[in-house]
């Protein structure tokens, strides 16, 4: 009987070996904003009191935050046991804004440099965001370094632009970049998903495509027909989004005639490394997101309240909190499960935890 007892704790401890062997995680960052004073044209700048506010409050983040929070994202992936494989960052890694040509370049090398100095055991996997690509140069100092640094870090000489698939293990990572002007590009974009067996798959796109606050900053907002195929790529192909753009934590599930879509919103922008918690927090979607906030732009406030009001239709679960940090995505292939975990600054313990297949399902 003794032996039994002793054979079936050791089936069961290889059992939970095999599994947490399956088990791969992602750190998930949204806007950064990596910036330095010395990379703007200030004179240029100037021109623009409101670029020039938000360069100071970055500048300092950067220098006072940054090191910090960096570091602490390495412990993250050095103290995983292997299970984190890359980290996932979701555009505006820059501020941009850099001024002029010759300052885009310098602000473009500048940040590769900063992510090669963070000296991550694992790769970046990175997308586009509106500011990586503002300002005068700042498109081809995009494709000059940003490009090459995709390359470098996934060692995958064949990535020519930010619309490129990197699969690991059995997840598969698209990045999306809605700025690319072909004529096709929802079809390179459901070429890359549909094209994989991989079990999991991540959408990676800066803005959102699921509206989540007052602002309605999302793709495709005035091209319905173009947005409707976009759900129907992503609802087909079971891909998850993650995005990022309005600085805000949120969940949603949309559903869609082909399925739901669920769309996973995370904000990078640490100004406080002690912060615990969230301040309020929305889980009732629909035209209140607007009326809560009616001083933000009033004159386009019926436009938006048309668009949550025809959303909340569809949409099945909402959770959105202004709360800074990152998520920890995991997945297992052997039960199916997808976990987050999102943990504010530089805690070590997480906001919370939530089984995202649940959701799917």
């Amino acid at each position: 009987m003794k032996f039994k007892v002793i054979n079936i704790l050791i089936f069961a401890f290889s059992l939970s070996l095999a599994m947490q062997a399956q088990e791969q995680s992602f750190i998930v960052l949204g806007d950064i904003h990596y910036d330095r004073m010395q990379d703007h044209d200030m004179e240029w700048l100037s021109t623009k009191p409101d670029d020039v506010r938000q360069v100071k409050e970055y500048t300092r983040i950067t220098e006072e935050i940054w090191p910090a929070f960096s570091k602490h994202l390495r412990q993250v992936a050095v103290n995983s046991n292997s299970k984190v494989k890359a980290v996932v960052q979701l555009g505006d890694i820059s501020e941009g804004l850099a001024g002029s040509i010759e300052k885009a370049d310098q602000m473009a090398r500048g940040v590769v440099k900063g992510v090669e100095a963070v000296n991550m055991p694992v790769p970046w996997i990175i997308t586009k965001g509106n500011h990586d690509i503002t300002g005068p140069g700042a498109v081809e100092a995009f494709n000059k370094h940003y490009v090459s640094m995709f390359r470098k870090q996934l060692d995958r000489n064949d990535i020519t632009s930010a619309n490129y698939a990197h699969r690991i293990g059995e997840n598969l990572f698209v990045a999306f970049d809605p700025w690319d002007k072909r004529e096709d590009l929802l079809a390179v974009l459901e070429k890359n998903l549909s094209s994989s067996d991989a079990k999991f798959k991540f959408l990676l796109v800066h803005e959102p495509i699921i509206p989540i606050n007052e602002r309605c900053w999302h793709l495709y907002r005035n091209e319905p027909e173009k947005r409707e195929k976009l759900l129907e790529i992503i609802a087909r192909n079971k891909a998850i989004v993650l995005t990022a753009h309005l600085h805000l934590y949120a969940i949603v599930k949309r559903e869609t005639p082909f399925g739901p879509v669920i769309q996973l919103s995370f904000n990078s922008v640490v100004r406080d490394l002690d912060r615990t918690s969230a301040g309020k927090i929305y889980t009732k979607y629909g035209w209140n997101l607007a009326t809560d906030r009616p001083e933000w732009q009033p004159e386009t406030i019926v436009q938006r309240i048309q668009w949550l009001n025809e959303e909340s239709r569809h949409v099945s679960f909402f959770k959105q909190q202004e709360l800074p940090g990152y998520g920890l995505l995991s997945t297992n292939p052997e039960n199916g499960e997808i976990f987050l975990e999102y943990y504010s600054a530089i805690n070590k313990t997480p906001y919370e935890r939530i089984c995202i297949s649940d959701l799917i399902q």
